[in-house]
């Protein structure tokens, strides 16, 4: 009989603790590994569908400049650059705005020692037009824009001005450090590898430029064959520091442009190597 008694009277005081217990946090202790293992099979499959989420993510922003839906003219004629625009449905894309302007035109000798940053307006034939004079010779154009729901890359496309025989560029590498407007930048690169993410900063010895188009300035990056494009911003709104990735090794012009207060934007150009 007291063994028995001793049986019920622990009984009693282990259904009163599970009791206490469900009380106090809410939860039945008799289910609470099973609780745990959903959670965790609960979070693995959020974790996992999020990694699945960003490489889709990753991939088809690539895939977008891969394959261009609009296709660009650039022509030259009596001091006037045309650029007209057709998409893959034969019309005028509607453009959006970037950084300040519908289009930035990159035209640049094939020597690549001359250089012009431009936006044209578009007119009521749906061209694009800017005036500018351009010396005998041959160059290559570029034309930057964000169609709406269109895929874009940028091409080239080439302009000839006058008889003057093509001139190609043989680049060798330059000083980090350019005066230009006397005005002082010094280049300092790193990761220049196809390997690594590139690093572009420039020391401006102590000026500060202005907002120039969005931006505290704009650089522009062109292979030696000038058929490889690449158009950067800063990384941050307080520093003039650039990155970029190259695909291919070999010789880059690089152009950097900054506005000034006092002489407004002036560009430096310096050429880098890639490993």
């Amino acid at each position: 009989m007291k063994i028995k008694t001793w049986v019920i009277g622990g009984i009693v005081y282990l259904v009163m603790v599970v009791a206490g217990y469900s009380v106090v946090t809410g939860e039945n202790p008799l289910n609470s590994g099973e609780m745990n293992h959903g959670d965790h099979e609960g979070q693995q499959e959020e974790q996992d569908h999020g990694e699945h989420s960003n490489d889709e993510v990753d991939h088809s922003e690539h895939g977008s400049s891969s394959e261009s839906q609009v296709q660009t003219d650039v022509t030259y004629k009596e001091g006037r650059l045309i650029v007209s625009l057709e998409d893959d449905e034969g019309n005028v894309p509607q453009l959006e705005e970037n950084h300040e302007k519908l289009m930035h035109l990159i035209v640049v000798s094939t020597n690549l020692e001359d250089y012009v940053h431009l936006h044209p307006e578009i007119d009521e034939n749906n061209m694009y037009l800017s005036e500018v004079t351009l010396e005998p010779g041959y160059y290559k154009a570029f034309v930057d824009i964000s169609p709406k729901d269109k895929k874009y890359r940028v091409e080239e496309n080439e302009l000839s001005v006058g008889d003057l025989e093509e001139n190609e560029a043989h680049l060798t590498p330059t000083s980090y450090t350019q005066d230009v407007a006397e005005k002082k930048v010094t280049l300092e690169a790193s990761g220049l590898s196809t390997d690594e993410t590139s690093v572009l900063s420039f020391d401006l010895h102590g000026e500060i430029p202005l907002p120039y188009l969005g931006a505290l300035g704009h650089v522009v990056i062109l292979n030696e064959s000038a058929d490889e494009f690449i158009h950067v911003h800063p990384t941050s709104e307080t520093e003039t520091t650039f990155e970029t990735h190259f695909d291919t090794p070999g010789m880059y012009k690089v152009w950097a442009e900054f506005n000034f207060e006092d002489e407004g934007v002036v560009v430096f150009p310096y050429v880098i190597e890639v490993n």
